[in-house]
């Protein structure tokens, strides 16, 4: 019988981490979460092991994926899902801001990459989840810095994608939409200018994510890309009409999508 797999679960404290980290883990795979607040050594306490790590500091990546090298012995797949949502409009965001939310959402996933390559590069197979967003494909109004750093994540994720492909090392994103109770969120303080047309957008928003998809259905679709040999570059999750946001926005008109996102936000 094979050995259960290895997975690495970044910002598995809550939310969709959390949810994938329990499904994977209840279904035979060796799965470690990661969390910034767990302790030194790794915590048996809950449904899955947890590691400490601050996925924007290299010593820490290096860290955490080290102490699970050492009692595991290889890494089959890691999902790094740890994120920061920072909303406001790109004017009123704070430069600490907007460093954190980058810092968090691309060059995070960029270290844990860089940490894990030369592991899967040895041991000629590997899978690599990049956890982006449909605000990855469409810029959302009052979220520029967060849509920038998931669009600066898929664009990372594409270049890495060709570059280790003849390594046996497969790199795919999913891009959820709307996710019931996540929190991430981190909202700047607005100034008169905005002040009205942003309530009643984030409104909007916040309504669409309470609305949204649960988080724990996003385990069977992880566990399909970890089992693929060849998984696609993309994959969409969440509710129907939100799932289309991407292909709708490659096959319109610019013009038409913007008319379009500002009728349903109102902005």
């Amino acid at each position: 019988m094979p050995a259960a797999k290895v997975v690495i679960v970044t910002g598995a404290s809550g939310g969709i981490g959390k949810a994938c980290a329990a499904y994977l883990g209840a279904h035979g795979y060796n799965v470690y979460g990661t969390s910034r607040s767990a302790g030194d050594e790794i915590e048996e306490s809950g449904a899955f092991p947890m590691v400490r790590m601050d996925v924007t500091d290299p010593e820490s990546v290096a860290r955490g994926i080290g102490i699970v090298m050492k009692r595991e012995g290889r890494l089959d797949a890691v999902v790094n899902n740890a994120g920061l949502h920072v909303v406001g409009p790109v004017e009123c965001v704070s430069i600490g801001d907007i460093e954190r939310c980058w810092r968090t959402n691309c060059l995070g996933a960029m270290l844990v990459c860089r940490e894990v390559l030369p592991i899967m590069r040895l041991q000629g197979i590997g899978h690599i989840i990049n956890l982006s967003s449909v605000g990855g494909v469409v810029g959302l109004p009052f979220q520029g810095a967060y849509s920038g750093s998931k669009f600066a994540l898929e664009g990372m994720t594409e270049s890495l994608r060709a570059e280790v492909n003849g390594f046996g090392i497969s790199v795919s994103m999913v891009q959820p939409s709307d996710i019931r109770h996540q929190d991430c969120r981190s909202d700047a303080k607005v100034t008169k200018d905005y002040e009205d047309s942003f309530t009643r957008v984030m409104n909007i928003a916040w309504k669409d994510e309470e609305k949204g998809y649960p988080a724990e259905r996003i385990g069977p679709l992880v566990e399909r890309i970890i089992e693929n040999p060849h998984p696609r570059a993309r994959y969409t999750f969440g509710q129907a009409f939100q799932r289309a946001v991407p292909l709708l926005k490659r096959i319109l008109p610019n013009r038409f999508m913007e008319w379009a996102l500002g009728l349903y936000y109102k902005v």
